[in-house]
């Protein structure tokens, strides 16, 4: 059968399609310990080099992967490239399968030489150990948990339709090799081997993304007493723009119109300022938030008992900072827009106030216009009567001499007679002229 040609592809079909393939979960099968971190301030590249270096392999280039897995006897290494950061989750079997025959929390970070992972670039920002073992009958009795976890913090369900058991206290516990990690303990009652890697991978992406959501916090913290301050010199200087109305003095009201438009610039500079330092973060943890809820729902927990579920810590642990940087935010916009408002309403008096210092103006211009207008109505007529004076004497030199020849002539009767048509023509000249500039 022939091949049926397509139209030609757009460049970031196949990019976009391996997307959705960037990050599979990680294969896992219970007794194992899953241990995971995430690293910041740290180019994804550097990682990578410092971690092929540790596990002796060639360094590639790998400039667009998004994830490498690394095999190695009893271990399974996994680097992933994110927006903000870099994971790493390692991935080892274990011998014992039960809870009580455990001397010590395991961890698949034991399997690495020491102080090799203090070596990788970044900073560590989540840290956890995912302890996977089969569950057998009931879930672990009080006392049992209590050895790994901190009682007054744990959360737990049965999760997946009771195909598994959950537990965690979201606690970074002391450990002897001078790190920290939460830890989680994952009950299978029998799952597939893909849903134990989806399941994983869901727990992975709580610890860290709650631990990213997070990082806004301390900025919403900072944030509320600057907007405080802000929306009380805000609410000051709104009062004093209403005291304007009652001002008698015009050039009083205008420099403190001046003074309150730049005192409002400066609240402006500010909240943008606080904006620009934070709006990515709010946005991102805001993301990083809808995330965690997204796998927390998934995970379809029922409850054990009386014990607080993972969904139900979350949200009256979590939630209510994730609330705080959503109002940080929202309050932000709304001091933005309130400042906005009262300059707005301010530059309003203010060209008003020139409007009606314009409108002065333009009437006195046109009082001096008017007063030019007759001054040079007056110039014109004193201008005629001085041409026509000069025009006449001139016109007697020319009739002197004619009466040498006519010695009855009189030259004063005929400049005389010229007089009147004279200062008429000049009249007339100067009359159309002036009509002429006016039309043009």
């Amino acid at each position: 059968m022939p091949v049926t040609p397509l139209p030609a592809e757009h460049p970031l079909r196949r990019p976009l399609a391996d997307e959705l393939h960037a990050r599979p979960p990680t294969p896992v099968r219970s007794p194992a310990v899953v241990s995971c971190l995430a690293l910041l301030d740290a180019p994804a590249g550097e990682i990578l080099a410092a971690l092929r270096a540790m596990l002796g392999e060639v360094p590639v280039a790998d400039t667009d992967v998004a994830h490498i897995i690394f095999e190695r006897p009893q271990l399974r290494v996994k680097w992933e490239r994110h927006g903000e950061f870099v994971s790493l989750t390692l991935v080892r079997p274990l011998a014992e399968s039960s809870l009580a025959a455990l001397e010590r929390f395991p961890s698949a970070f034991g399997a690495l030489a020491p102080d090799e992972l203090a070596q990788l670039p970044g900073r560590l920002i989540a840290a956890a150990d995912i302890l996977l073992l089969p569950q057998a009958g009931n879930p672990p009795d009080e006392d049992l948990l209590g050895r790994w976890f901190d009682r007054g913090a744990l959360a737990g369900a049965r999760i997946l339709d009771g195909q598994a058991s959950l537990f965690a206290d979201f606690v970074v516990h002391s450990v002897g090799d001078g790190g920290g990690r939460s830890r989680w303990l994952l009950l299978d009652a029998g799952m597939s081997a893909p849903q134990t890697a989806r399941l994983v991978q869901r727990l992975i992406e709580i610890e860290v993304y709650r631990m990213m959501a997070l990082l806004a916090f301390p900025l919403a913290r900072a944030a509320f007493p600057q907007l405080n301050a802000i929306e009380h010199r805000l609410a000051e200087i709104t009062s004093a723009t209403a005291a304007l109305h009652g001002q008698r003095e015009a050039s009083a009201a205008q420099q403190e119109e001046r003074r309150l438009l730049d005192e409002l610039t400066r609240l402006a500079a500010e909240v943008e300022s606080s904006v620009a330092a934070t709006a990515f973060r709010f946005s991102a943890a805001s993301a990083y938030w809808n995330i965690v809820r997204a796998r927390v729902s998934e995970l379809r927990e029922v409850r054990i008992g009386d014990r607080r579920t993972i969904a139900g810590f979350l949200s009256r642990r979590l939630a209510p900072a994730m609330d705080s940087c959503a109002a940080a935010a929202r309050r932000q916009e709304e001091l933005s827009a309130r400042i906005e408002r009262a300059s707005a309403l301010l530059r309003t008096r203010v060209d008003v106030a020139r409007e009606e210092q314009n409108q002065r103006l333009l009437a006195a211009m046109e009082r001096r216009g008017k007063i030019s207008l007759r001054l040079q109505q007056t110039v014109e007529g004193l201008s005629v009567a001085a041409i026509t004076y000069y025009a006449a004497g001139l016109l007697g030199y020319l009739a002197k001499p004619l009466k040498l020849l006519w010695p009855a002539l009189n030259p004063d009767w005929i400049v005389a007679a010229a007089i009147p048509l004279l200062a008429f023509g000049l009249w007339r000249a100067v009359h159309r002229l002036r009509r002429d500039l006016m039309r043009d």
